[in-house]
């Protein structure tokens, strides 16, 4: 009986295995496609150069893989759950003689080991990837103007006094061609166009030095309207405002979170205690919540799993804030929506009290 309950349990627990790992996968591919539209739109208004598209995707893909993991696992056990009840097979478990508390086994063999690897990663791997993106975003920002200027739309400078348009350039972006340049000076317009323009770089500073170009002064048809032909003629393009990187507290590790006191840091201590704990008791609630029917549907309880995940996260959140904002104590802190969990866990144990009852 005991090897025979063994086979069932990595039966179970492969099943539960192949749905979590499927559904985290569908639900990153969603989120990284999102987060892929965002950036190359930052990359096309300038604000990051193409090289940060890789770092910041990886670096977005691993702080989604750790918010997904307890909504994926979730999913992944009611999957996984819905169908052994939808094929009758949880019938034919019962009629063997398990009960609820021998499906627990093979629930547990998964979630307590990823919920292990997402303490690990919060307490951990969290901080180095948040700080990683604040060095990247630090880096983006320090850049000169000339590095975010793109081919074929009006790139127009971070202070608004001046507007670039080139028709093409290069891979390495030292070379442009067909170059229009409207620049402000004390109100004056100062339009250059040349058939070529190439970066230079002198004395530290960015040039773009345009070549057998153009230069008008003034409007057309006033008095002092002028125009001057030229050979070469450097166009200085302003560095940006450095930034420092902005550690904050999600960049902070629990060491450093550990000696602090003030209210913003010990909320996102708990919260890297919470968010694993919260899984914990998530996949506590899965095995109650997949009860169906053989006609009801294999996914008849999804809904209502959501919207119990939704309300668990949200009361999550409000206890962070409110303990980050000083209006509860530090021993309540986030723990009172895990206590309001286990108590629908009770609830849901008390209502099939005749689910529990081993068959004979």
């Amino acid at each position: 009986m005991f090897m025979q309950l063994r086979l069932i349990d990595r039966y179970i627990g492969k099943e539960i295995l192949l749905s979590w790992l499927m559904v985290l996968l569908i639900l990153l591919a969603v989120v990284m496609s999102t987060e892929t539209v965002h950036l190359l739109s930052w990359i096309a208004n300038g604000r990051i150069s193409g090289a940060a598209l890789w770092p910041l995707l990886l670096n977005g893909m691993m702080n989604f893989a750790i918010m997904l993991i307890p909504l994926s696992l979730l999913l992944g056990l009611l999957v996984a759950y819905g169908r052994l009840y939808k094929d009758s097979e949880m019938t034919a478990m019962m009629s063997a003689g398990m009960g609820p508390m021998d499906w627990y086994r093979p629930l547990l063999l998964v979630a307590v080991p990823v919920s292990l690897v997402l303490l690990l990663l919060t307490l951990f791997i969290s901080p180095l990837v948040s700080q990683s993106r604040d060095g990247i975003i630090s880096a983006e920002k320090n850049r000169a103007e000339h590095t975010t200027l793109m081919a074929g739309k009006f790139n127009e400078s971070k202070k608004g006094d001046t507007t670039f348009f080139l028709e093409s350039q290069s891979s390495d972006r030292s070379v442009m061609q067909n170059v229009f340049q409207r620049h402000l000076v004390e109100q004056v317009e100062h339009i250059d166009i040349a058939p070529t323009a190439k970066q230079e770089q002198l004395d530290g500073r960015s040039y773009i030095l345009m070549e057998d170009g153009k230069h008008y002064v003034g409007k057309p048809g006033d008095n002092d309207y002028r125009m001057i032909e030229y050979g070469e003629y450097g166009v200085y393009l302003h560095e940006r405002d450095k930034s420092d990187v902005s550690n904050g507290v999600s960049s902070l590790s629990v060491s450093q979170l550990w000696g602090m006191n003030g209210n913003v840091e010990r909320a996102e201590l708990q919260w890297r205690f919470t968010v694993p704990l919260a899984t914990f008791i998530i996949c506590l609630l899965a095995l109650p919540l997949s009860y169906t029917t053989p006609r009801s549907g294999r996914y008849a309880k999804l809904a209502l799993a959501i919207l119990i995940y939704l309300l668990y996260s949200n009361l999550l959140g409000i206890g962070r804030t409110w303990l980050a904002q000083g209006l509860v104590p530090v021993w309540v802190g986030t723990w009172w929506p895990h206590v309001l969990a286990l108590m629908l866990l009770w609830l849901l144990f008390w209502r099939r009290g005749y689910w529990f009852r081993r068959t004979k």
